[in-house]
């Protein structure tokens, strides 16, 4: 089973063909480019590298969310669009699983963070044993006093949010920040999740935002004034 995965949840835009749990080859690029201009080539480029057509992909993976919403919905456009053409099955994969994927060398809790601005946070938590990765809380916006309430001791933390978590609960939780090559986002670790996950129709697929966009934010404020006048 060959899976092809791409990630553009942040900043940076990635493609991975995995096949039985082995990497065959990635495309990472993290220099400010839109994710709309990078990412087909980015497929290309993988599969040249492996020496792989099209045809050689037997299904499709995607980060769903939470994540930026622009890049999350490039990258299901993307997905769509490929498993369409294809006639291939798809599968999403939380942006926060896909990170604990990052730490499969780890044993312990893992949380994967995103900062989601406005004082909240994109977190869930992972239980990484024996290179197996086990959900321990759901994905959720929380405050990082919400977050702290649940947040173990020790636990080692990925993602963009790592250094807005440990400054907050480094010391007296006694946190560990990931490796910085293994503290963001990659299609590789999607894929790899996508392994232990079910396959979806291209039309099944849907992003997981967890939070109203800026825009929705702002007009349910001015709804809210407007009702107080």
């Amino acid at each position: 089973m060959t899976t092809l995965a791409v990630d553009t949840s942040s900043k940076a835009c990635s493609c991975a063909l995995v096949r039985g749990g082995t990497l065959l080859a990635e495309c990472y690029l993290n220099v400010g480019l839109t994710h709309s201009a990078t990412l087909m080539r980015l497929v290309g480029d993988t599969l040249g590298h492996a020496g792989l057509g099209p045809g050689a992909v037997d299904r499709l993976a995607v980060t769903v969310g939470p994540g930026s919403y622009t890049g999350l919905r490039i990258g299901m456009a993307a997905v769509k669009g490929m498993a369409l053409a294809g006639d291939l099955p798809c599968v999403g994969v939380s942006t926060l699983l896909s990170l604990a994927y990052n730490l499969l060398c780890f044993e312990g809790t893992v949380c994967a963070a995103l900062d989601a601005r406005v004082g909240q946070v994109f977190a869930a938590l992972f239980s990484v044993r024996g290179g197996k990765v086990s959900r321990l809380t759901e994905d959720a916006a929380m405050t990082l006093e919400e977050l702290g309430r649940i947040l173990p001791e020790g636990a080692m933390v990925c993602g963009d949010g790592t250094e807005l978590v440990c400054r907050a609960f480094g010391e007296a939780k006694r946190l560990r920040p990931a490796p910085a090559a293994l503290r963001f986002q990659r299609a590789s670790s999607a894929a790899l999740a996508a392994e232990g996950l079910s396959e979806v129709p291209a039309s099944a697929l849907t992003v997981a935002y967890h939070r109203l966009s800026q825009a929705e934010r702002e007009r349910a404020a001015r709804e809210r004034q407007s009702g107080d006048q």
